[in-house]
């Protein structure tokens, strides 16, 4: 499961020993995400993911000859944090490119990314804000799924597989979960699904007892779709249950993590319903990367926790850099898109597609998180996801695996 708040700290604090300082001629990647606050939980796995790139592109000489040095900043899971950590990103450490950012510090980046030429690729912002924000000469890429895909998912499966025309949702006032519960309002809806009641939460508050009274009114029947991060999320869940509400969630991805589980109480969230976009778990590259990171890493990744596509995020700016024969940022942004163009031929890791590059050919990377063709706007497809559920033990374990290869990328 993803790495507690502690890990990902001390995955923070290791990457920056184990880079030290750069030599003159290192090419420098940023990688930024909350290692505090809600996106912690994910950081240290993430986190892993790019020190497992990096080592693999170095291994096989680097980027034309150069040394790639991963850089990691703190982003505290909010958009100030996302600006100042970009800003010193770029202007203090020199990075080429920026990997990681969630949904809330990506959206407030979208304007410094092009006014920088220093391109931007997160590996876990769902918000549909992207959409249609990205792609060549914009700087802004994601190797995750958009809300917008997840929205079809998230309707389709309540509806086709829950059997549940009628929701009550709980939605914090927040980027990412508010483009959750938007994608997820207009599929449900146009499925034939009725929202019931919508219920906001403000960030950050300690009492939730007036939300709460707000969705028994509404006397909810089966799962309660909950859109929110891990603290508010935990609070809002812990108060319902200490008012004597037995009720079962439909979470988002902010709360699929141990450390939600943990820290509402297995008893309160046992039977919460998560779909995780997924990677194919018997495709070649997947196959690779997950035994590669388990050697390095002493566990095995789970696919639809960000791992592989912030793995797969790093090998892309190293290609580009590869297949531009420049370090820049303008490089990388000339070149992400045309690495993973189906025209290619196919490769599954940076040591091919460089050989191949080099004897002037186009390529295909296609990823441990999938193929990765990139839109036009910078949107990727996703070709399976996963059904998860907490059982009685506090665990989340899958209940079975959806093709989606067919999906359009946005």
């Amino acid at each position: 499961m993803p790495r507690t708040l502690k890990s990902a700290l001390f995955a923070a604090v290791s990457v920056a020993c184990l880079v030290g300082p750069a030599a003159a001629e290192d090419v420098k990647l940023g990688f930024m995400v909350g290692f505090t606050g809600d996106m912690a939980p994910w950081a240290g796995a993430l986190n892993n993911g790019a020190i497992l790139a990096v080592e693999e592109i170095n291994a096989a000489g680097g980027v034309l000859g150069n040394n790639v040095v991963l850089v990691p900043e703190d982003n505290t899971s909010t958009a100030a944090g996302g600006v100042r950590g970009a800003q010193k990103l770029v202007s203090v450490d020199g990075v080429s490119a920026i990997i990681g950012p969630e949904s809330d510090p990506i959206m407030a980046l979208l304007s410094f990314a092009k006014d920088t030429k220093t391109p931007i690729i997160s590996t876990s912002a769902g918000t549909e804000g992207l959409d249609k924000a990205g792609g060549k000469g914009n700087y802004i890429y994601r190797t995750n799924a958009s809300d917008s895909f997840l929205g079809v998912v998230h309707a389709k499966l309540l509806i086709d597989e829950m059997k549940q025309t009628e929701i009550v949702m709980v939605v914090e006032n927040l980027e990412g979960t508010l483009s959750a519960a938007n994608t997820f309002v207009r599929n449900y809806e146009k499925f034939g699904g009725k929202v019931v009641k919508t219920v906001t939460l403000a960030p950050g508050q300690s009492n939730y007892l007036n939300e709460i009274k707000e969705v028994a009114d509404a006397t909810p029947g089966g799962l309660i779709f909950v859109a929110a991060g891990q603290t508010t999320g935990v609070n809002f869940v812990k108060q319902a249950y200490q008012r004597g509400y037995d009720w079962k969630y439909w979470v988002t991805a902010e709360l699929q993590s141990q450390d939600f589980v943990q820290a509402a109480g297995a008893e309160i969230v046992k039977g919460a319903i998560n779909p995780v976009s997924s990677q194919v778990e018997g495709a070649p590259s997947w196959a690779r990367f997950s035994e590669a990171y388990a050697k390095r890493f002493g566990e095995a990744p789970q696919s639809g926790f960000y791992q592989a596509e912030t793995y797969d995020a790093v090998i892309l700016a190293a290609l580009a850099m590869q297949a531009a024969g420049a370090t820049t940022g303008e490089a990388i942004d000339s070149k992400l898109i045309d690495v993973s163009r189906p025209e290619g031929e196919k490769v599954f890791s940076y040591a091919d597609g460089v050989k191949l590059l080099a004897e002037g050919k186009d390529i295909d990377y296609d990823g441990a998180s999938g193929p990765l063709d990139f839109s036009d706007t910078g949107n990727v497809a996703v070709p399976a996801t996963r059904l998860l559920q907490i059982d009685d033990k506090g665990e989340w374990v899958s209940l079975k695996t959806i093709d989606t290869s067919a999906y359009p990328a946005n």
